[in-house]
């Protein structure tokens, strides 16, 4: 995650500086990889920067999108890299205001207490679903910033993009991207997209306004869409639609909305 300071610098006591590596590997087969330093971290001035990149053959972060053509990407936005990232970058699509990613947690939240027993309801034993459901409701009520010691607080790739999905009732697009070193020292690059479909409800013009994230480095982004003269998005490769978009409908047919809003993709 990128952190900045009023100085441009990170302090870190030296005796708590133990690197190490730290996976994350949630159901939806996307590999997440975190370098995290261990200890506790003392950020002298942190300020909430935000920055928008739009040449797209100058600026790197770019690389980071598996979009064809990448045209139909107007501009990047970084939000502010306090660990809460994954909530600003919502709220700055929402709201047009990063500012107001509590707000947007307050949103998910009254989603998630409604469907937590049935949609949103992890496949494993009880104990593990009591944990995953208690840890998915400290991480929507907590309002720390920076909270960046404490990883289960961040935006979830696993269950956060169709909790999103379903209580803005617009698609979510998902974007990774992943750098492994290998013991040969070679570097080999994933790129991971899906797409989450709202359950419930969403307008029909609503399918072409999907919120766009991008992972990496541990830092999400916003991703805007370029659109025509005419103001309609322009056209690009579809990610794939996630795992569970099937199989939750076929388990929760009375919840879903009869009309699969998957075929407008």
């Amino acid at each position: 995650m990128h952190i900045i300071t009023t100085d441009g610098k990170l302090t870190l006591p030296t005796s708590m500086i133990y690197p190490c590596v730290f996976y994350y590997l949630p159901s939806n087969a996307i590999t997440l990889i975190f370098v995290m330093v261990l200890g506790h971290v003392r950020l002298m001035g942190l300020s909430v920067v935000f920055t928008t990149y739009r040449n797209i053959k100058k600026d790197m972060v770019f690389r980071y999108l598996n979009v064809e053509p990448i045209t139909a990407v107007a501009a990047v936005h970084s939000v502010g890299a306090d660990g809460n990232c994954g909530f600003r970058a919502v709220s700055f699509d929402v709201y047009q205001d990063q500012a107001k990613w509590t707000t947007v947690k307050a949103d998910m939240l009254k989603t998630y207490l409604k469907y937590k027993d049935t949609l949103y309801k992890v496949v494993d034993t009880d104990v593990v679903v009591q944990f995953e459901e208690q840890r998915m409701i400290k991480r929507l009520q907590s309002t720390k910033s920076p909270c960046l010691d404490d990883l289960y607080l961040w935006f979830s790739t696993f269950i956060c993009p169709h909790t999103v999905a379903d209580t803005y009732e617009r698609p979510v697009i998902m974007y990774c991207y992943v750098e492994n070193c290998l013991k040969t020292g070679e570097k080999r690059i994933n790129y991971e997209s899906q797409l989450y479909v709202p359950l419930f409800n969403m307008q029909l013009a609503d399918s072409s306004k999907p919120i766009t994230l991008l992972l990496a480095f541990s830092h999400f982004y916003y991703v805007e869409s370029g659109h025509t003269p005419k103001g309609r998005m322009k056209k690009f490769n579809k990610p794939v639609l996630n795992m569970d978009h099937q199989r939750l409908r076929n388990n929760y047919p009375n919840l879903c909305n009869p009309a699969d809003y998957s075929i407008l993709f």
